[in-house]
């Protein structure tokens, strides 16, 4: 009798404990302030699919909530993740710009993670559940990716995507020459114009590697919509864009990507133009991998046709 008296009191003691450990909190702090979190998050609420539910899945997490984009008469897509992950356990909650919060405080979340201009709903999430902003835009993925598997305790393995990263990049450096001397632009093009936005972290894995760029991308912005006539500023060795093959976007760029001034881009004409699906390239640890094992085995693994080489070989003759 003593015993199973003194096992049912050790049993007590540590359900207890367990009870005690899945409720317990810590302090994440970064540049949007200090939030008390849970150590080991139960359900964790996404308001980017984008940038964040891929990068919780990527990481091991399966968050239980997330926006996403609804289609008429079929299913929810979360950008980067429908195509990559089972995603029949993630409860749709809003567009990244209108969250729903009521759908919100049905799932009963821990944790709900969001972007910088999420702040505007904070106050009011934070009535759900601890709210935690991240740098998507602010700083680059690396970083952010390194504070999203901080607070859902996953550092182990974003060192290994960000070691497998840093391996990519520098085999780039060993095997390019002058890489500055390569200009890259990446971009995003529309039905009557373009945006100078690089998909799946391209603008950071350009930077990375070293490449350079037209001296009008220094002075341009991502956030201006430039139209079909400004083209031509943006001619260089190599342009990147990027199709989301759920939405239909190659066919609706076809008539842009049909123009004189597209044709006659020096990428264009010497297929040096790299179109990729950025579904399979988000924002994310497993994306900047991607881009880069893509862009490397564009321009690292063979002789990319260079503007300044061909004008100075015509110089010279």
């Amino acid at each position: 009798m003593r015993m199973r008296a003194l096992f049912v009191t050790l049993l007590c003691f540590v359900s207890g404990v367990t009870a005690d450990a899945s409720e317990a909190t810590r302090t994440f702090t970064n540049q949007f302030g200090k939030t008390e979190i849970p150590v080991s998050p139960r359900c964790v609420v996404s308001l980017h699919d984008f940038s964040l539910t891929t990068q919780l899945l990527e990481l091991g997490i399966t968050p239980c909530g997330s926006s996403g984009r609804k289609r008429l008469f079929k299913g929810t897509i979360f950008r980067g993740a429908s195509q990559r992950f089972d995603a029949s356990a993630i409860h749709y909650i809003g567009t990244h710009q209108a969250p729903d919060i009521e759908t919100i405080a049905s799932l009963k979340p821990d944790l709900i993670v969001g972007l910088s201009y999420h702040a505007a709903l904070r106050e009011k999430l934070s009535s759900i559940a601890p709210v935690v902003l991240l740098p998507v835009r602010e700083k680059n993925i690396v970083e952010y990716a390194g504070q999203l598997a901080d607070i859902v305790g996953k550092q182990a393995r974003f060192k290994e995507l960000n070691m497998e990263y840093q391996g990519i990049v520098n085999a780039f450096k060993n095997r390019v020459r002058d890489p500055a001397t390569i200009t890259v632009t990446p971009m995003e093009i529309y039905r009557d114009g373009f945006r100078l936005i690089g998909r799946g972290g391209m603008e950071e894995v350009i930077s990375d590697f070293g490449l350079g760029h037209v001296p009008a991308y220094a002075n341009s912005s991502p956030d201006i919509p430039y139209s079909l006539e400004r083209i031509s500023d943006f001619d260089s060795d190599v342009i990147i864009d990027t199709y989301e093959e759920m939405l239909s976007e190659e066919a609706e760029t076809m008539a842009f990507r049909s123009t004189a001034q597209w044709r006659n881009l020096f990428a264009v004409r010497n297929r040096q133009f790299l179109y990729l699906n950025r579904s399979r390239y988000g924002e994310t640890m497993n994306g900047l991998i991607g881009s880069a094992t893509l862009l490397f085995s564009h321009v690292g693994e063979r002789e990319v046709l260079r503007q300044a080489d061909l004008k100075e070989a015509a110089q010279s003759r």
